[in-house]
């Protein structure tokens, strides 16, 4: 796949989800200061290391971070690039179909044409060129199949009952290192003895959670699949228009809608003509808790014992 050079790329967006409480890394990772502002793996923390591989796909003027009030402060003094303006703050935690659904609204607003990528802010990656490499070809795909969602599976290395997995179907491009499948099915947390039918399998992935669509396409998705959400979608885009949407009319929105997560509200209902994933080979964690972080370190300097010190 030919690089395209950052300037070219003027409608993709990147948004760093970085407004969870991170408690199963609990006492070290608090409320006031949760894992993803926090370093574990570098000099830099979580959501710097987030910021800087996202800056391999779209310019840093792209990306921007959806987060809590209670956050804002942290955002800007570890991301100086930021502005406020590439700030979307949530009133409050309302899981991420509501946090995807704003988000889309407001970049919809900005760019009618915006293109939107959705990263974790505490993911850990050992190889970012592969990162690189998949994001590009998940906007790619979706350039070229706009009213479709593009998401990104790993290759699984062990039986993991920790994440969900995707089953990918028919495949529906292929090149000697890019290739693009449709989502069959998205799949629960396994038991065991079901992730190693999985890991037998080549048919299933990891899956990161990340998610490339048109922002213009969420509103259309909530009308067809999700009609609880549409009163809070086409509330957004009506104030948005009319320069309306103040913190208070904010605020009663999300304290209306329902808490739901994106993958069942929108991923899992839309066909399968509709969702695409793209296979990986990430050297990836995304650092859940004490167990996890303990198995990638492990794994990355080859030994049990794992210390951290001043």
């Amino acid at each position: 796949m030919p690089t395209i050079p950052l300037s070219e790329k003027n409608h993709r967006y990147t948004v760093i989800m970085a407004g969870g409480v991170g408690t199963r890394l609990w006492p070290l990772s608090r409320i006031r200061k949760p894992k993803q502002f926090q370093s574990f793996l570098s000099d830099k923390t979580l959501i710097q290391e987030t910021f800087t591989r996202a800056q391999t796909t779209v310019p840093a003027e792209h990306i921007c971070v959806s987060t809590g009030q209670r956050y804002a402060g942290l955002v800007r003094e570890q991301l100086p690039l930021i502005s406020s303006g590439q700030l979307i703050i949530e009133p409050l935690a309302k899981n991420t179909a509501p946090a995807i659904i704003y988000i889309a609204a407001i970049l919809a607003h900005r760019d009618p044409d915006a293109l939107v990528a959705t990263l974790a802010s505490d993911h850990a990656i050992e190889n970012p060129e592969e990162f690189t490499r998949a994001i590009d070809l998940a906007f790619e795909t979706i350039e070229s199949s706009p009213d479709a969602l593009a998401t990104i599976g790993i290759n699984p290395t062990k039986p993991d009952t920790n994440y969900g997995y995707i089953r990918m179907g028919e495949e529906v491009s292929r090149t000697e290192q890019d290739r693009v499948f449709r989502i069959d099915t998205f799949k629960e947390k396994p038991d065991r003895a079901t992730a190693e039918q999985y890991l037998s399998s080549w048919e299933y992935l990891w899956n990161a959670g990340y998610f490339v669509f048109r922002a213009a396409s969420v509103r259309e998705w909530v009308s067809k699949y999700a009609p609880e959400f549409l009163s809070f979608a086409d509330a957004l885009s009506s104030a948005l228009a009319n320069d309306t949407l103040t913190e208070e009319l904010i605020l009663e929105l999300f304290t209306q809608v329902e808490s739901a997560p994106i993958d069942t509200v929108l991923a899992e209902r839309l066909p399968v003509e509709e969702r695409f994933v793209i296979p990986t080979t990430l050297e990836w964690n995304d650092i859940g808790g004490w167990h996890t972080l303990y198995a990638f370190l492990a794994e990355r300097h080859l030994t049990d014992q794992i210390v951290r010190g001043p």
